[in-house]
């Protein structure tokens, strides 16, 4: 391993420099890689005590370091230091495998494009199973049956063994779920931990039927149900549509629909088209239809960048914030630098801990150490409400899968909304 790809306030670490799932690592060199590992997290995770305390993490650092064998997989490893970054509880912490596989699409990364996993779109609602696209060679499985079991375990049983190694903020279980579902990892955690399955016996009970029955499928690749979603659907199983959109659902009741499914401008934006314009014109034509009823959707809204400030000014004013943005960082002083991985984007900043870590510090008088207000004033300055921002009643649909940006704008409208009284429904 030895390498670590750094986020300064959240630390995302790349495991194994050899990471093909068919490759050994002696027990010595996952303990050297191990303890790089765990010092880093210490080290550079701004949140690292956010949602585990320090006998915690060592706790549970040291457990599983003491589960380390000789000559594991590399892919092995990676689930174990998969397992204690999920841990800290932060949605924004990942970790990944050097020369991974990729996936066919970006909503199919989790699965490696060559191996062969359970044949189904899947989706969750609350705690159940649902097969939204049937990719198997059976075809008397209906869309919208229920799993109510795979190969003689319980999927409550299953999801229980999974959601363990999903990155999630706090608590946040639904997000959890969501990614297990509609991001695959489900199909991708079972076949690694349940390693040479090939078929799966499932109890189902099958759309519009109240009987439970059991079916046999085999294991498919990851291209053949990307092929069955667009046989299905007529959509390939990546697309997202429009990903910000106004419509008049009702005149009679002044009752319009905004959906922001993501708040990364670059997803948007072309030479004909730019967040901010595009943002203006909307809301210029909820007051053209007189709407008084405003439906927002940010469900799926995995986040992005600031475009949700400029949004949420279409509704309330950001006043600033004397002590708002990630601004702490552990300490100043960073022992695995040399494992960081460096790029041109990161290159000036790594150097600047390395030899100067007060360029971009300051430390506090109780000996905490604080980003300067530079690096930290695009979270924390006020941002004026917009000359045709939206007066009316806002009722916002959210759902597992509204995330990170999505989630500071749901929460930040609902603090601005309860604290001048406005009505505002979620």
């Amino acid at each position: 391993m030895k390498k670590i790809t750094l986020l300064l306030l959240a630390a995302f670490i790349s495991a194994g420099a050899a990471a093909q799932s068919t490759k050994t690592i002696s027990l010595p060199q996952q303990q050297e890689d191990f303890n790089i590992f765990k010092t880093s997290v210490q080290e550079m995770h701004a949140g690292l005590h956010w949602f585990i305390t320090p006998e915690r993490f060592n706790t549970l650092y040291d457990s599983v370091y003491n589960t380390l064998t000789d000559n594991s997989s590399t892919e092995a490893f990676y689930i174990k230091l998969r397992y204690c970054m999920a841990m800290l509880h932060h949605g924004h912490g990942g970790i990944d495998m050097q020369e991974k596989e990729a996936g066919i699409n970006y909503r199919m990364n989790a699965m490696p494009q060559s191996r062969r996993h359970l044949p189904f779109q899947l989706k969750y609602l609350g705690k159940r199973l649902y097969i939204l696209c049937n990719a198997s060679g059976n075809k008397k499985i209906p869309n919208g049956s229920e799993i109510l079991s795979i190969n003689g375990e319980s999927t409550a049983a299953i999801s229980a063994q999974l959601l363990p190694y999903i990155f999630a903020n706090g608590k946040n279980e639904t997000f959890k779920y969501a990614m297990l579902g509609d991001y695959f990892q489900l199909q991708y955690f079972y076949q690694v931990l349940h390693p040479g399955v090939s078929s799966y016996t499932l109890e189902i009970i099958p759309f519009k039927q109240k009987k439970k029955t059991r079916v046999v499928v085999d294991a498919e690749l990851p291209q053949t149900i990307a092929d069955a979603y667009l046989l299905q659907t007529g959509k390939k199983i990546n697309d997202w549509g429009k990903l910000v959109e106004y419509k008049l659902l009702d005149a009679k009741k002044k009752l319009g629909y905004v959906k922001f499914e993501t708040f990364s401008a670059f997803r948007i934006e072309n030479d004909s088209t730019k967040f901010p314009a595009l943002l203006e014109s909307i809301f210029v034509q909820v007051k053209k239809d007189g709407v008084q009823n405003l439906v927002v959707d940010v469900r799926n809204n995995e986040g992005g960048d600031d475009s949700w400030m400029t949004s949420l000014t279409y509704f309330k004013g950001i006043p600033e914030s004397k002590g708002g943005g990630l601004a702490y960082v552990q300490s100043d002083k960073f022992t695995q630098l040399k494992y960081v991985e460096q790029n041109e984007q990161n290159k000036m900043l790594l150097q600047a801990f390395q030899y100067n870590p007060y360029a971009l510090l300051d430390k506090t008088a109780d000996g905490r150490f604080k980003l300067k207000p530079q690096y930290t004033q695009h979270d924390t300055k006020a941002k004026p409400r917009q000359a045709n921002a939206y007066d009316g009643k806002v009722y916002v649909m959210q759902n597992g899968l509204t995330f990170s940006a999505g989630i500071a704008f749901v929460t930040t409208m609902k603090d601005y909304y309860d604290k001048d009284g406005s009505f505002i429904k979620f």
